[in-house]
């Protein structure tokens, strides 16, 4: 009896510890394993995020920014009014785009479409291309008036003509104000860009509730001055010259500190500014505008393959939030190596872990 009880003891002080590594491993692998697939998941989510940021529901259709929206006290579930609270409600859908405070300005969008229009007429200003986009069901609107002709359209390098773009914000949810901003086009290709100076107008100023017609105009007028003083700077990234090479560096340098592009994105990129007429429109191609692959560059062309590829993202993905954020980026690169407060020739220069290795 007493051998069995010694037996019994045996296997337990033995066998038990043996048992319990085995368990105490298993628990450590599974562990493990969720582990590494929690940082999997992680890292998908970060590449996702590095690629491009989801876009928000937008609308261009033609009558998407003609309707009216009205304020009202804020009512909740209950049915009990929320005192100093309203609300900012479609009146054709009864869809609520906003709470707000009681002394909330609310500016249609098709009264700053109609005051603008009329500010342009007023300078003589009278052809335009309009395009509206409507963004979370009607909360917020951009509009863009392309001015192509007369003194609004100048050339940076012979047969590469600009254009001035009239761009307009305004919010009905609170998340935009009413803004006014100059842009620039390249009409040989509709690149669009950012204006590289700050101009300062009265919409940049605190106001609220819709702006004049006299400061619409004076507004406008100020954009074209500056528009003016930033295609004579454009016209300099022409002279800025460097072999086929050095640009590639360039762009290398401009996807890992400013784009920030992915691997697909990064390839396009490139592509663009090896085959220069792909980012052109048919009718401008064969004529060597932005240079030719393996000839003689210049930053201008780096720029014009940079805003062509945004154009794509915005055009073909409705990414309009990152794209303003990156031509906004990029303005002010090449808008401080125009004007000398950015130096060139670090951004020829290789770098070291080039993003150009691996695509």
């Amino acid at each position: 009896m007493k051998k069995k009880h010694l037996r019994a003891c045996y296997r337990f002080h033995i066998v038990y510890p043996l048992w319990m590594v085995f368990v105490n491993r298993a628990a450590v692998l599974i562990t493990l394993a969720i582990l590494a697939l929690a940082l999997t998941v992680c890292l998908s989510e970060k590449n996702l995020l590095n690629t491009m940021k989801n876009p928000r529901s937008y609308d261009q259709s033609k009558n998407a920014h003609s309707f009216n929206a009205v304020m009202r006290p804020f009512v909740n579930r209950d049915g009990m009014a929320w005192a100093g609270k309203c609300e900012v409600v479609r009146t054709d859908t009864m869809e609520t785009l906003a709470t707000c405070s009681p002394n909330y300005q609310l500016v249609q969008h098709s009264e700053v479409l109609e005051r603008a229009e009329a500010a342009l007429k007023g300078l003589g200003l009278k052809k335009w291309k309009r395009d509206v986009t409507v963004f979370d069901n009607g909360g917020e609107m951009r509009a863009k008036y392309r001015l192509s002709n007369g003194k609004a359209k100048t050339d940076v390098a012979v047969g590469d003509s600009l254009g001035f773009v009239l761009e307009l914000d305004n919010g009905l949810n609170g998340r935009s104000t009413l803004l006014a901003k100059g842009g620039i086009e390249a009409l040989v290709c509709s690149n669009g860009m950012t204006g590289m100076r700050a101009a300062t107008t009265a919409f940049d100023r605190k106001h609220n509730g819709l702006l004049s017609l006299d400061v619409f105009k004076k507004s406008i007028t100020e954009l074209l001055t500056a528009y003016c003083k930033d295609v004579a700077d454009l016209k300099k990234l022409t002279k800025m010259e460097f072999n086929h090479a050095d640009g590639l560096n360039m762009i290398d340098h401009l996807i890992a500190e400013v784009l920030k592009t992915s691997k697909n994105d990064s390839i396009e990129l490139v592509g663009l500014y090896n085959d220069p007429d792909s980012g052109l429109h048919q009718a401008h191609r064969g004529q060597k505008i932005h240079g030719e692959a393996g000839g003689q560059r210049n930053a201008w062309h780096v720029y014009s393959a940079c805003t062509a590829f945004l154009r794509n993202v915005e055009n073909e993905r409705g990414a309009f939030d990152i794209v303003r954020t990156k031509r906004k980026a990029l303005a002010n690169v090449f808008g401080g190596i125009a004007t000398g407060k950015r130096e060139l020739k670090p951004l020829l220069i290789p770098r070291a872990d080039s993003v150009l290795d691996i695509i």
